[in-house]
């Protein structure tokens, strides 16, 4: 676990967390009772690392809100549905979206849609740090990267790999690798997490770029780890840096509310998330998923946000990544 170079509470959201505590422990909050029952967003499907984190994240945040919050998963264009909810919502903190930074970062450089305007949300606590698998089907029969590359390179456009959809995390992961090998392959969209590990079971994926901890090695074939250090959950997977290609992006995220939420009650939800990030049941989730348990209070997430933003539009770029 990892928390001093994100750690940097503002001083005026701090003291203001602490009077309301004085007066009431955060389970009796406003929010987490009296205002009704909380519904914690998941962009992407049943099954996933970001959906094990919320969950984790929900049972964590139970003992500070006096009631665990509803997880509604609510997948589909590349995980933009579920801020698109967001931004529609009351700014009450009673509907928050647990996610990477994507959908913000990366989305209004392509889609000209106002309900993905950065500024519509409130960027509460950030809780971890993922990074993402080059694997192969078995049935492909790729033994590894450089075998990979030899064989887009034999037939460009015509190696199968899938990822969550069109600049979603993986997405960018994968086309950062392919420009960077100099091969063209033809990658395949899925909203459904389940599927794609279903096409990569059965050969009709030929491979696919992976969140770690979201899958299982004894059905797919992991090649490369988008990481600088080796993944304890994969022993023995080299990272892609050993055979020469970059890291396109460094997946993290958090907890999102709406965009004027009442500052009591903002520093009502960041007090619990960073209680909720101290408990077990969280960090022994982010362990067995090969996540990294790192937290930034609102001002350190919204600053890392605010910087991803304009290295993802040079990312864009270089990828050829146009707006609708």
């Amino acid at each position: 676990m990892r928390t001093s170079s994100l750690v940097t509470i503002n001083r005026r959201t701090l003291a203001l967390g602490v009077g309301l505590l004085a007066v009431a422990p955060v389970g009796r909050s406003a929010v987490g009772q009296d205002r009704g029952q909380i519904r914690i967003i998941v962009p992407f499907s049943a099954g996933t690392t970001i959906d094990a984190l919320a969950r984790g994240l929900a049972e964590a945040l139970e003992p500070s809100l006096g009631r665990r919050p509803i997880v509604a998963n609510r997948d589909g264009a590349a995980g933009t549905l579920a801020f698109v909810d967001l931004a529609q919502a009351e700014p009450d903190g009673l509907t928050l979206v647990f996610s990477g930074p994507t959908q913000l970062t990366v989305h209004p450089h392509l889609r000209r849609e106002p309900h993905l305007d950065p500024a519509a949300y409130l960027p509460l606590c950030q809780v971890y740090e993922l990074s993402f698998v080059l694997v192969a089907s078995k049935a492909s029969g790729i033994a590894d990267v450089a075998d990979l590359v030899r064989r887009a390179a034999a037939a460009p456009g015509t190696l199968r790999m899938g990822h969550q959809g069109r600049a979603a995390a993986t997405h960018l992961q994968l086309m950062g690798f392919a420009t960077s090998a100099g091969i063209g392959v033809n990658d395949i969209p899925y909203r459904a997490h389940g599927q794609m590990l279903a096409d990569l079971a059965n050969g009709q994926l030929d491979g696919a770029v992976l969140a770690t901890g979201s899958f299982d090695p004894a059905l797919v074939r992991p090649l490369a780890v988008f990481s600088e250090r080796l993944s304890p959950v994969y022993p023995g997977v080299p990272t892609i840096g050993s055979f020469g290609y970059p890291i396109s992006l460094q997946a993290f995220g958090g907890l999102f509310a709406r965009a004027g939420l009442a500052p009591d009650r903002q520093a009502m939800l960041e007090e619990a998330c960073r209680q909720a990030f101290e408990r077990p049941v969280f960090r022994d989730i982010a362990a067995r998923t090969g996540v990294e348990a790192i937290y930034g209070d609102h001002a350190a997430f919204a600053a890392r946000l605010s910087g991803e933003t304009q290295r993802m539009k040079s990312l864009l770029d270089r990828l050829g990544l146009t707006p609708n």
